[in-house]
């Protein structure tokens, strides 16, 4: 993956829960290559993790990984998370978007999507 290239690791794994070592494991591979910090790598499996977690093991879900001028993107579809990312805040409630919002730089959501973005440091 060229810094600042359009180059894309997109995974296609069914949801059943025995198939997320698969993504940790490409996401493990793309830390080393990369040479991010085990704190990013940590950062990174927590947010793939607790969305693919409530994902629903009737169909297939694709992962998107790539890097762009010190961003890591990553992008899980499809999901259905709209109605848990926009709740109110509970600071009493340690709920997805609390997660997320503790590991990840920002956050995009659609209907059917997330995509995770995460800087990445010197």
């Amino acid at each position: 993956m060229a810094e600042g290239g359009p180059d894309r690791i997109t995974l296609v794994l069914p949801r059943e829960r025995d198939f997320h070592r698969v993504a940790h494991l490409v996401l493990g591979g793309l830390a080393i290559r990369l040479e991010l910090t085990i704190e990013t790598l940590e950062d990174m499996q927590v947010a793939l993790g607790a969305i693919l977690d409530r994902a629903s093991a009737d169909e297939q879900v694709t992962i998107t990984m790539w890097l762009r001028d010190g961003v890591l993107e990553t992008e899980v579809e499809p999901v259905e998370l709209l109605a848990e990312l926009d709740a109110e805040p509970d600071d009493e409630r340690l709920d997805l978007a609390r997660v997320l919002r503790a590991v990840v730089d920002d956050v995009e959501y659609e209907a059917s999507s997330v995509r995770l973005t995460k800087r990445l440091h010197a």
